[in-house]
């Protein structure tokens, strides 16, 4: 597990997973990347305790107008967005990037590939770009994790995000629609020939064997269940997490089976 995604509908706790997983590393003491490749959500480095997000990658790379019309070019000559080349660079390493793309404490690096600032602007794609080709293009050394905090949906999955990916984490919530997205995500995944696994948060305790019957029929295995901790929920609220919450000791037991 060298490349990591953790995917799932909106809400349903992957920036939590992420940061979990990025701990569990740490603590075994790797050196984690965490890129946040989710244009829409803004809030990841406060988890992580830092006080204001990277600049964006895609800035550093000329900007996304820049970024667009170069993809334009390439689009017009025929070539399909999800195998465009637009890195000047063959290969990057984390020391490659320079130190105000990313935000750094001890050996954890947090990146973020690019956000949607105004209306009109334009759609993502130029972000998925990059993401795509940024991990294909990353060069992990022997003590090094990527773990990616994808946007909600699957989306990402028809720009190839995950085709750099070696392992993807499917998050869903106990109700219909995140168990279908969830459900897709392990199909797609599956397809490309990818390790998936499915982890569902925030179940209630009192309703977990009529979940897990749910799940049966559905011939879903999840590799392990979050419960949900009003306290966390609470906390979440303020934009905080609980580090002593017993929530943490139920994800690390299910990281470990993972790993």
């Amino acid at each position: 597990m060298k490349k990591i995604a953790v995917c799932g509908k909106g809400g349903t706790g992957k920036s939590f997973l992420v940061f979990c997983l990025a701990k569990v590393f740490l603590e075994e003491g790797k050196k984690v990347l965490v890129i946040d490749t989710d244009e829409s959500n803004y809030g990841l480095y406060r988890l992580f305790g830092f006080n204001e997000p990277p600049l964006e990658l895609i800035d550093f790379l000329g900007g996304k107008v820049a970024f667009k019309e170069k993809m334009k070019k390439k689009i017009i000559k025929g070539e399909k967005e999800s195998k465009i080349s637009l890195l000047e660079q063959e290969n990057y390493f984390l020391e490659n990037i320079p130190k105000e793309f990313f935000k750094k404490r001890e050996n954890l690096y947090l990146l973020t590939i690019g956000k949607i600032k105004k209306p009109l602007e334009g759609c993502a794609c130029p972000m998925g770009v990059l993401s795509r080709e940024f991990l294909e293009k990353l060069i992990l050394k022997e003590n090094e994790v990527v773990v990616v905090d994808t946007e909600a949906g699957i989306e990402h999955f028809g720009r190839g995000i995950e085709k750099a990916i070696d392992t993807v984490i499917a998050v869903a919530e106990p109700y219909l629609e995140a168990l279908e997205v969830a459900e897709k995500i392990v199909f797609l995944a599956s397809s490309m020939g990818k390790k998936v696994y499915l982890v569902i948060n925030k179940v209630p305790l009192e309703y977990e064997e009529r979940i897990k019957k749910i799940l049966a029929e559905k011939k879903l295995e999840p590799i392990g269940i979050i419960h949900f901790y009003p306290e966390v929920y609470c906390a979440s609220l303020e934009g905080n997490l609980l580090l002593e919450s017993k929530v943490f000791e139920e994800v690390k037991e299910i990281i470990k089976s993972l790993l």
